[in-house]
């Protein structure tokens, strides 16, 4: 079992079993016990995996699902359960759930899944470092200034402009 926090302080449990397993299949229609596929050329496919990761609407609905009671108990709607996950907060919930998704499956599921949640991590920090270099670069700056003094009627400026493109 997995935890995380919200906005608001509040900690959440993420608990994968067959029962939770089947409440998101009825509830959502996804079908997690199959996350791992094969497509029509043999490669193993975890194309579930990479939508739940990169869309936070897809994963508080599933996280709803699997917090549910103990929000309902503690007087939580799921209005509320979704208006306050976001920045950081969605971050941290996507990890619980990833990780309590890899630990639900055995033996060489497992240790694929596992792999491929390592990889788009490292992926996403890699690309998070070269976004946070390009943006502290002092070339980026000098762009910048230089495209914030051009005058908008410049002709540099309305050849850019999708309403003079051809």
């Amino acid at each position: 079992m997995r935890t995380f926090k919200d906005g608001k302080g509040r900690t959440w449990e993420v608990a994968l079993n067959v029962w939770q397993m089947k409440r998101i299949r009825d509830a959502l229609g996804i079908d997690l016990v199959n996350v791992i596929s094969t497509g029509d050329d043999g490669s193993v496919k975890v194309d579930l995996v990479d939508r739940i990761a990169n869309d936070p609407v897809l994963l508080v609905d599933i996280l709803w699902v699997l917090c549910e009671r103990s929000a309902k108990s503690a007087g939580v709607t799921d209005e509320d359960f979704g208006s306050s996950l976001a920045g950081d907060s969605i971050e941290e919930a996507t990890r619980a759930f990833l990780d309590e998704l890899v630990d639900f499956f055995p033996g060489a599921r497992r240790i694929f899944l596992k792999k491929a949640v390592g990889l788009a991590r490292r992926w996403s920090e890699e690309t998070a470092e070269t976004l946070k270099a390009a943006l502290e670069s002092p070339e980026l700056e000098e762009r910048l200034k230089t495209e914030l003094r051009r005058p908008t009627g410049s002709p540099e400026s309305a050849e850019q402009t999708p309403a003079s493109s051809p």
